[in-house]
């Protein structure tokens, strides 16, 4: 049987938390710097900030060439999101802490300091731009309204219980 993938819970910036620790989460925010010497991003949304390790999102061969570099290797392989600043993004991957803490990469000066932990880091495996139309404030409304919405489960196979189906 092939292994299952893990779920990406979707959270925004600003409540991401030790909880999480461990997670696999879905973030978007908008992208202020890329440090190519130690693969940071830093992902930015209203007063919060947090630290993306892109490491294995990276292939230096495109992103040193700018031509070849809007070249797609794949339909889920854009590396423009390393050549653009300011653009929203998504990024997917696990919550952990660094050892030790990361450095902070320089801000750009229109910016007042965000809310930063330089103890916590994404290790992102996917990051990818997002529409033009895309808003967080819209995210955080969808994600407000699914709290407010009870689950529903499935409906019963013909002929098996509920107690069938949990255990």
């Amino acid at each position: 049987m092939p292994q299952q993938v893990d779920n990406a819970t979707i959270v925004m910036l600003d409540r991401i938390c030790e909880d999480d620790l461990g997670r696999k989460l879905r973030v978007a925010g908008r992208m202020l710097t890329y440090d190519a010497e130690t693969a940071l991003v830093l992902l930015h949304d209203a007063s919060s900030a947090l630290l993306v390790d892109v490491t294995l999102c990276i292939d230096a061969s495109v992103l040193m060439s700018i031509p070849n570099a809007t070249e797609r290797k794949g339909p889920n392989v854009d590396p423009r999101w390393a050549l653009e600043r300011k653009g929203y993004v998504w990024v997917v991957g696990y919550l952990e802490r660094a050892d030790p803490e990361l450095p902070i990469p320089m801000l750009p000066a229109y910016l007042p300091p965000p809310d930063i932990d330089p103890s916590l880091v994404v290790r992102a495996v996917i990051i990818a731009p997002v529409t033009r139309d895309f808003s967080t404030g819209r995210v955080r409304d969808v994600l407000a309204g699914m709290a407010q919405v009870r689950a529903v489960p499935y409906p019963a196979c013909a002929g098996e219980t509920a107690n069938e189906r949990t255990s």
